[in-house]
């Protein structure tokens, strides 16, 4: 539906793509550390299925045209290139056939991206130029548009967010930087696709599986990832596998299929994925009893689809519908698995394994369009720290201070450890992970130090509360020692005089202990007369007591006749 003007456009953008594509083998070749830059006729129709994405309406003229080539080279070429030398020769190459083939001045092609006004459109310029079918509100037909306020995408991304959040059972804390939502945007773009897959390249923390997931939140699409655990084995993956595709080919909805390097506990896992990247389907994955059941359901949808699509005449669209045989119905469901199911690896670069699984399963590379993530750049750290950062009670000025703290050791450390990487050959990461941590543990620390001074602050407090209640209690005794400072002088001057009739009678009281003493000492001279006669009384009566005996027993022997008589 595009008019007569773009006529002449159609060849330069096959022209251009070609240019693009043959300098790219030529010059972007594959090393040890760049094992991924291979490129095939599959990464030409790529630029070709991103421009055909749009219509009339997305873009009205030529010049729009040639923006989404620029757009699509970016996202099929410059998005797996890791060093800033070969990125640069891109960017020059794209420059060079923006003059060559369609005979625009690049610069002035995208010059709306250039915000300072310089006359040139830097790299840096280029991450700006983003195609979307989510970034206007208003777009309700999903059309494929280029952005044109960042602010707006940032906000919309936002509410995405904060609506999967509210769906989900596992709700993701992002922070939607310019460089996350860049790549949300690419992971979109890429799944929008027909059978197309992605193959997202980082070290940990890069949010490659939190951003695909939003990515697909937003393109109305279910996630599925496998759950691995100690006993997961190959039967497990298999009815992970069989549950995937039956979940990809049961509606029209379309699945994506999230599989990261720490889920593979065994290289055959990474073989099945190779498999369903080249040609849709598992060889020998489900037994005769499963391929059957699965035939009946592909069999009930080609009815409904074949009743849907009459034809004028009233007659069905045989086109459209299988022969009901057995092997071609389970075609169909291979075509479905191939049309419906997007699969999207993530891969950490670090160590030797990435290298090897690429040689090993070359579909990952021919069969995925490769987004590498590059380490976060200034306003990502900055964007991240502020986030985090932003319930943390301190002023503005100490916020911007520890942000800048933060960015200073996060940049440094990388500068280091390319050093060492330089003079020692070894390898020191330092990841999105590593920031997100050196955050936590400054606010682990702020918080534990503020607790200790807190502390300390109200012990002094409950201290000084202590004094001056001691104050307060020891004024309010000194007044009263004041006012009973009288009673206590004339208690004085009682006392005074009671001790002098104390003296007087201690006197008196001596002498009269003298005189006492001198009756004690007559009284013991008549006791100790008085025990001398008592002794002699007493052997006296001893004396007398026998005769005392004799006479009392000779009385007892007179009766009462001798008496009278």
């Amino acid at each position: 539906n595009f008019n007569d003007q773009f006529k002449l456009v159609i060849p330069m953008i096959v022209q251009a793509t070609l240019n693009v594509y043959k300098a790219a083998l030529a010059s972007l070749l594959p090393t040890p550390a760049k094992s991924h830059y291979i490129f095939n006729l599959r990464d030409f129709s790529r630029v070709i299925q991103g421009i055909s994405l749009s219509d009339p309406e997305s873009c009205p003229d030529p010049a729009a045209m040639k923006r989404n080539w620029i757009h699509e080279i970016l996202r099929v070429f410059y998005d797996r290139l890791i060093d800033d030398e070969d990125r640069k020769w891109l960017y020059e190459q794209v420059i060079k056939t923006s003059k060559e083939v369609f005979r625009e001045n690049f610069h002035q092609l995208l010059g709306h991206l250039d915000i300072e006004k310089t006359g040139t459109v830097t790299e840096d310029n280029l991450r700006s130029l983003i195609y979307c079918d989510f970034g206007d509100p208003k777009n309700e037909q999903r059309r494929y548009l280029e952005v044109t306020n960042l602010e707006q995408l940032r906000t919309v991304s936002e509410t995405y967010l904060e609506e999967f959040n509210q769906m989900s059972k596992k709700p993701m804390n992002l922070v939607l930087f310019r460089f996350a939502i860049e790549h949300v945007s690419r992971i979109s773009r890429i799944i929008k696709q027909p059978r197309s897959h992605a193959l997202l390249v980082g070290v940990g923390g890069s949010g490659r599986q939190s951003l695909t997931r939003l990515a697909a939140h937003m393109s109305e699409m279910d996630t599925f990832q496998v759950e691995i655990s100690k006993s997961y084995t190959m039967n497990e993956w298999r009815e992970d596998l069989k549950r995937a595709l039956r979940k990809a080919t049961e509606t029209d909805s379309h699945l994506v299929f999230l599989f990261c390097d720490t889920q593979i506990k065994d290289e055959s896992f990474l073989e099945d994925i190779n498999n369903l990247l080249n040609s849709g389907e598992v060889p020998n994955l489900f037994p005769a009893d499963e391929k059957a059941e699965i035939c009946d359901k592909m069999r009930a949808l080609d009815r409904i689809k074949a009743q849907a699509k009459r034809t004028g005449s009233g007659q069905r669209d045989k086109a459209k519908q299988t022969d009901g045989s057995p092997l071609s119905l389970f075609n169909m469901f291979i075509q479905r698995c191939r049309d419906q199911l997007h699969i999207v690896l993530a891969m950490s670069p670090i160590g030797d394994a990435f290298r090897s699984r690429l040689r090993k399963f070359p579909s990952l590379v021919n069969c995925c369009t490769i987004d590498w993530f590059q380490s976060w750049p200034e306003d990502a750290l900055e964007a991240v720290a502020q986030k985090f950062l932003e319930e943390t009670d301190m002023t503005d000025e100490e916020r911007r201070s520890c942000i800048d703290i933060c960015k200073y050791f996060h940049v440094s450390t990388q500068q280091i450890s390319k050093r060492f990487l330089a003079e020692l050959d070894r390898h020191n990461y330092v990841t999105p992970t590593s920031y997100l941590e050196l955050i936590n543990t400054f606010k682990t620390l702020l918080e534990k130090r503020r607790s200790a001074l807190l502390s300390a602050k109200t012990r002094y407090e409950v201290g000084l509360e202590k004094l001056e209640n001691a104050a307060s209690q020891v004024g309010k005794m000194q007044k009263t020692l004041e006012q009973l400072q009288p009673q206590l002088v004339e208690m004085d001057k009682k006392v005074d005089e009671t001790l002098v009739i104390v003296e007087k009678e201690k006197t008196e009281a001596v002498r009269q202990e003298q005189i006492v003493r001198v009756d004690e000492e007559k009284a013991n001279e008549q006791k100790a007369s008085a025990d001398q006669i008592k002794a002699e009384c007493d052997l006296e009566l001893e004396a007398a007591m026998p005769a005392f005996k004799r006479a009392t027993e000779a009385l007892n022997t007179i009766s009462k006749l001798n008496t009278f008589s």
